[in-house]
């Protein structure tokens, strides 16, 4: 692991961009050129193709011929993400490890920034930031923001802050090697789906790792339009493993520590409700709806769930849509005042 050396004396890091496609073709170049044109010199870029079925065979043979330093390989078989991410982040030989999906992008100082920070803090695993909104059309939106007053977060805070949910605006991360190393990347936990991130940062902060947070947007991460529902079917899973995070990963370290675990009970109780707003989904079955919401009850059974409930069933999930909408925007709001009153740091804080 490399290390301050001195005062004012900070050994430089090697720095691999690690790019997991699957049929995203068109938005291929960008990302990949996001990575080319950073400020800070990068040592390798990957891209790891999950056995796409669109033309992205043909796309990447382009890109290597203008861009000879991509290495690019294709999966014999499908993996799905955690495996074929797993399989991309054990390749490369540099100290630093940038996630980067194929239809972000990076700005040109995201690593110039972040590894500074994990030049400044040894101790950090991983190092994200605030993200500018990208949607489909590559028209930002809006930027993605978490309020934090500490640039380096200790495990033992980042447990408890993690209490409530994945705390990163965005799943492009920058990650220590030795820090992937040291959980074997998504490997232990591959079949649990959508929360692999969540997951393994925590199983990260349970080894002892931190992680640094730079209060500015650096990457652009794509939102999709969810046109009746598409992302719904995956809901069944995203709950299911949202279980496993608390029963399997956060529950034990806390038990482990001496902690109360009744908060984290009682943030699944809370994220059991938030996640009925799917119930009615067009995209599911009859029987899809009594699976689903036999596993709402498996993350947090209550008063609040079976009523949360029996409102969709009514047809009310349309008006605490728009209830939950309002929130969210008085939320950023806020956000934005918070960051407007707190004075300025620099970020080697």
């Amino acid at each position: 692991m490399s290390n301050v050396s001195g005062q004012g004396d900070i050994t430089p890091l090697t720095v691999a961009v690690c790019i997991g496609t699957y049929n995203q073709a068109q938005y291929l170049r960008g990302s990949i050129e996001s990575a080319i044109a950073q400020t800070y010199p990068i040592q390798e870029i990957w891209v790891a193709d999950d056995a796409s079925t669109d033309d992205t065979p043909a796309v990447m043979e382009e890109i290597c011929k203008d861009y000879p330093q991509v290495r690019f390989y294709r999966q014999p078989k499908n993996l799905k993400l955690p495996g074929n991410l797993s399989w991309l982040m054990a390749q490369p030989s540099t100290e630093i490890i940038v996630r980067l999906d194929s239809d972000d992008r990076l700005q040109p100082n995201y690593v110039e920034v972040l590894v500074h920070l994990m030049q400044l803090h040894p101790q950090a695993g991983f190092a994200h930031c605030d993200v500018f909104e990208l949607d489909e059309h590559d028209h930002r939106s809006k930027v993605r923001r978490i309020i934090r007053s500490k640039t380096y977060e200790s495990p033992e805070d980042m447990l408890k802050s993690n209490a409530s949910g994945y705390r990163a605006a965005a799943n492009c991360i920058m990650y220590r090697t030795q820090a992937l190393r040291d959980v074997n990347y998504y490997i232990p936990n591959l079949d649990w789906g959508p929360c692999e991130d969540w997951d393994m940062v925590l199983r990260m902060a349970a080894k002892g790792w931190g992680n640094v947070y730079a209060p500015q947007p650096l990457s652009n991460y794509r939102v999709w339009d969810d046109v009746q529902g598409a992302r719904a079917k995956r809901k069944t899973a995203e709950v299911w493993t949202t279980t496993l995070v608390y029963e399997k990963t956060l529950i034990p370290e806390y038990e482990k520590r001496g902690w109360s675990i009744e908060p984290l009970k009682r943030n699944m109780r809370k994220k059991a409700v938030e996640f009925v707003d799917a119930l009615d989904s067009p995209r599911f079955t009859e029987q899809d709806r009594v699976e689903y919401k036999r596993v709402l009850n498996e993350l947090g059974k209550s008063t609040s769930l079976s009523i949360a409930i029996s409102m969709a069933e009514m047809g009310l999930n349309p008006v605490m849509r728009a209830w939950k909408k309002t929130k969210r925007s008085v939320k950023e709001g806020v956000k934005s005042v918070i960051r407007a009153m707190r004075p300025s740091r620099p970020s080697t804080a």
